[in-house]
């Protein structure tokens, strides 16, 4: 019987009867011990992944009212929920380049007044690189800046949602947005093996692509602001509308801003 290494408990056996905590031993080593572990947090049916993604696409605004009923052990926190996906869908929307959405090369393709692709060339003249290495320098800032400004996308919804939602605390908006913003990763990541084999190219797919997106989130807002917010179809389908126009206005500034710091800060 030693000290608890987690609450310092005098007399912990296998586990601490004070907070739980398992006690390090030679299984903690064990490679088959971790995949046992990993498996058992990813697949298991008590698991708070499983059951923060089952809430939350199953029952759109349930998991914040969980946050606030006082039942919050049994999911994933909002920003570690909302970072984790963060990560997820960066990693695969810039380690696969034909599926590679941050990235200068991917956004010429659309720049159709060729406006990006002068002052690309501009830049890298003036830095005396070849185009090819500037654009890389580009993007590494680019990435960097982006995940740098993500707890900004949060708190930019969630000023939107205490514009829409006065009464409420802002804290219930950071709660929400986190959750919605997770969500809206888990969509661009189920549409991503059509990115993966197609790429990004302007024209019918991609525009179809973009449309289902919408639709779905635009959906999921509105059930989960209804049940969130407790407010009639009609103001919730209003303030959807809204959400919707201010949350494209916060990602645009973010991902605008972060491409023209990275361009100017590429040396």
């Amino acid at each position: 019987m030693t000290p608890c290494t987690n609450c310092g408990e005098a007399a912990a056996d296998v586990f601490c009867a004070r907070c739980g905590e398992q006690q390090p031993g030679h299984h903690d080593l064990s490679l088959r011990h971790f995949a046992q572990h990993t498996l058992h947090e990813l697949v298991h049916l008590d698991s708070k992944l499983f059951m923060t993604l089952k809430e939350l696409v199953a029952r759109p605004g349930f998991v914040p009212q969980e946050y606030f009923a006082g039942r919050k052990t049994r999911y994933i926190p909002p920003l570690r929920f909302f970072l984790t996906l963060f990560a997820i869908q960066f990693l695969a929307f810039t380690v696969y380049k034909p599926a590679a959405l941050y990235s200068i090369t991917s956004f010429k393709r659309f720049d159709a007044n060729g406006a990006l692709t002068h002052l690309v060339a501009k830049r890298a003249k003036t830095q005396h690189l070849p185009e090819e290495e500037f654009e890389a320098r580009v993007d590494e800032r680019w990435h960097k800046n982006l995940s740098l400004l993500q707890l900004a996308n949060v708190l930019g919804v969630a000023v939107v949602l205490k514009v829409l939602h006065r009464r409420r605390y802002f804290a219930e908006h950071l709660v929400f947005s986190a959750y919605f913003l997770g969500f809206s990763y888990i969509v661009t990541l189920l549409f991503w093996p059509l990115y993966a084999v197609y790429g990004f190219h302007p024209g019918l797919l991609q525009r179809t692509l973009t449309g289902f997106t919408i639709a779905i989130l635009l959906v999921y807002l509105f059930l989960a602001q209804r049940r969130f917010y407790g407010e009639g179809n009609t103001k919730t389908a209003v303030k959807t509308a809204l959400l919707w126009a201010g949350n494209y206005v916060v990602a645009v500034l973010i991902f605008a801003g972060s491409l023209i710091a990275a361009l100017l800060q590429a040396r």
